[in-house]
C-alpha cells in the first residue's frame, strides 16, 4: 500500500491531494472524502481516475480491484475508492455498502471510516457522521479526518446560534 505522505509530497501537491481529493473539494464547507493508492493495477487506475474527477471510471476500476483473489488490504483500499466514487455520484446506499465492506476487511483503514462519515453526512445523518469522523481521526494516520470533525462541529455550532 502506498500513501503520499511527507514533506516532499506536500510541497509538490496541494495538501488535500495527499489523500486523493480533487482541488475543488479541498476548499469546500462540506466534509471531504479520502482515497489512497495501492500497487494493484485496477486500484491504482481507480485512484488516478478519482483524482481526475472521473468518478464513474474510478468506480469501475475499484470494483475490479475489490475482486476476490487480491490481498485483503488491497481489496479494502479498492472498496474505499469505490465508496468515495459512488458517493461523488450520489449513489449513497451503494457507497455505504462499499465503505462497510472496506471496514470489514480492514477496521483500521481511516479513509474507509472517514468516507462512511461523508456518506452519512450526505444522507442527513450528521450525528452518525460525526461519530465516524471522530473514530477515523483516532486511527493511525487519521489526522485528515479531524478536519471533518472540526468542520462538522463548526457547522453544528453555527446552526445553534
Amino acid at each position: 500500500m502506498s500513501y503520499r505522505f511527507g514533506l516532499a509530497a506536500l510541497a509538490a501537491t496541494a495538501s488535500f491531494a495527499l489523500v486523493g481529493l480533487p482541488a475543488a473539494v479541498a476548499e469546500t464547507t462540506a466534509p471531504s472524502f479520502a482515497v489512497q493508492n495501492a500497487a494493484n493495477t485496477y486500484t491504482r487506475l481507480g485512484f488516478k481516475s478519482y483524482e481526475r474527477g472521473n468518478y464513474e471510471k474510478a468506480a469501475n476500476y475499484a470494483t475490479k480491484g475489490a475482486a476476490k483473489g487480491f490481498k485483503k488490504s488491497r481489496r479494502a483500499i479498492a472498496y474505499t475508492i469505490l465508496c468515495a466514487s459512488l458517493g461523488q455520484q450520489n449513489a449513497l446506499d451503494e457507497a455505504l455498502a462499499a465503505c462497510d465492506a472496506a471496514i470489514e476487511l480492514s477496521a483500521t483503514n481511516w479513509q474507509a471510516v472517514n468516507n462512511r462519515g461523508v456518506i452519512n453526512y450526505l444522507a442527513g445523518n450528521e450525528s452518525i457522521a460525526l461519530a465516524d469522523f471522530t473514530a477515523a481521526a483516532a486511527l493511525p494516520k487519521g489526522e485528515f479526518a479531524q478536519a471533518n470533525v472540526d468542520l462538522l462541529a463548526g457547522i453544528k455550532l453555527a446552526a445553534s446560534k
